[in-house]
């Protein structure tokens, strides 16, 4: 039995990132180092900004144990064959790195996407802490992907108790006092289907103000609970098998698949008549405007153009939500440099060859082997009807096909994506609420969420704009 050293690191940096890549894998950009790494020290993903850094390591001792508990006198046994630390992960980076986790301590739930408000305010009201939670997530990254990476070399029975130790870890920081067994009632308020829950709530400076000084004065203060997000399809075996099940809440997105199409007018031949006039009406009415649009690699990306795409990303965010986004120019800077075969930016120029508009895609695979182009981030300095929907849906489409990829995730939500191709795709994450009276009440909230979302599914499969089968 492998002897095993769970710990935890408090920034990107501390980690080796050839370890971190070798078990979380390098398909998923999203995953790997170079983007956690640079969201922090962007310091788009930090303690001020409401996201401190808890990453779960995992080391595998081997035959150095007594070494290893000369200089760490903290240790404490967590299961079988495994020992939990408080010194830092880094005190460790000797060992082999055999499983991570990107963790967050998060004093707000902005930046998640899988809204949680309802329940923070219902802590509120019965005069209980939800924050501090810590979330297992990619900071403002609402794609599938994996939330624990363990070593390939880790047979199925091994990456299944590595799983449990993770989680059991997260277990062991909730906090005590909230296990009450009170009954307490959470009240659903809206719809989930609710407009008002589609878009992210608008960071208030002043509020991170006080989350950063709660962060500092709080440290690793025991949470009311924890929250895995966007966890990939290949990976939820891993957080079912616990003897005390976690919640599994269940949302969707629409995603483009590719069906081996020749060309864009193939796709749009699988369409009923009405609505593929309905594309090609919306594409044209571009046309007078004379607008060029090509794609340039990450490594052909020009100093102007990463200005000028930076420009239309804080404008666009501003008119939106009165800020200028989550992301900093450093973010995109350093993400051109270290990612810059798996980043793609369209960009968008007038007559003129003035860019005017630019989305910017990232290049990956999922855990299925398909080949996925990722739409993240956009923006804008003109207003014409129709540019969003060609920058952000239709030339990603066509980018697919000419490039062969089998996948489009072009963001959260939108309902609009569906009579352009897209097709719902089930979302899960995991929850575990300390509190057992809430938890009961999130569980229960969570059921009914299930089915109305199945139901919101098929109504969206229902109006796909494809020919019906005879």
């Amino acid at each position: 039995m492998r002897q095993l050293i769970l710990a935890f690191a408090s920034s990107m940096s501390d980690i080796s990132a050839s370890a971190w890549n070798a078990v979380m894998g390098e398909a998923n950009p999203f995953c790997r180092h170079e983007f956690l790494l640079a969201l922090e020290q962007s310091h788009s993903a930090c303690a001020a900004t409401g996201w401190t850094p808890r990453h779960l390591c995992v080391f595998d001792v081997g035959d150095r144990l007594n070494n290893v508990v000369s200089t760490d006198k903290s240790l404490s046994p967590l299961a079988a064959g495994a020992l939990i630390s408080r010194q830092a992960a880094k005190h460790f980076n000797p060992l082999s790195l055999v499983a991570v986790m990107p963790l967050y301590q998060k004093s707000h739930s902005y930046g998640e996407y899988v809204f949680d408000w309802a329940w923070a305010e219902a802590y509120e009201r019965h005069g209980l802490d939800y924050y501090p939670k810590w979330v297992n997530a990619i900071p403002f990254t609402p794609v599938q992907g994996r939330r624990m990476g363990i070593h390939p070399a880790f047979d199925s029975v091994e990456q299944l108790r590595v799983a449990q130790l993770l989680l059991l870890t997260l277990n062991r920081r909730l906090t005590s006092e909230l296990f009450a067994s009170e009954p307490c009632v959470l009240e659903q308020g809206d719809s989930v289907f609710d407009e008002s829950e589609l878009d992210e709530p608008v960071v208030d400076e002043a509020d991170l103000d006080g989350s950063v000084q709660s962060v500092k004065e709080q440290g690793d203060s025991p949470i009311s609970s924890w929250h895995s997000l966007f966890v990939t399809p290949s990976q939820t075996p891993l957080f079912e098998g616990l003897s005390n099940p976690l919640l599994k809440r269940l949302g969707t997105q629409f995603h483009w698949h590719n069906r081996g199409y020749r060309d864009f007018d193939d796709f749009l031949a699988g369409f009923s008549s009405r609505k593929r006039k309905n594309i090609l009406k919306e594409r044209a009415q571009l046309q007078p405007f004379n607008l060029k649009f090509h794609f340039v690699e990450g490594e052909h990306i020009t100093a102007a153009q990463w200005q000028t795409f930076i420009q239309c990303y804080q404008l666009t965010y501003l008119k939106r939500s009165g800020h200028r986004g989550y992301l900093t120019p450093a973010f995109f800077q350093q993400l051109g440099e270290q990612l810059a075969a798996q980043v793609l930016l369209l960009v968008v120029e007038d007559a003129k060859g003035e860019m005017v508009a630019g989305a910017l895609y990232l290049k990956g695979e999922n855990t299925l082997g398909q080949k996925c182009l990722y739409g993240r981030y956009w923006g804008t300095t003109v207003e014409l009807d129709g540019l969003h929907f060609e920058a952000c849906y239709y030339q990603g489409i066509q980018y697919c096909i000419e490039h062969g990829f089998q996948m489009f995730d072009a963001g959260a939500q939108g309902e609009h994506k569906v009579l352009r191709g897209f097709e719902p795709v089930e979302m899960y994450s995991y929850h575990n609420i300390a509190h057992l009276g809430f938890r009961a009440a999130i569980a229960d909230f969570v059921e009914q969420e299930a089915q109305q979302m199945q139901q919101y599914m098929a109504q969206m499969r229902a109006v796909l704009p494809y020919k019906k089968e005879p």
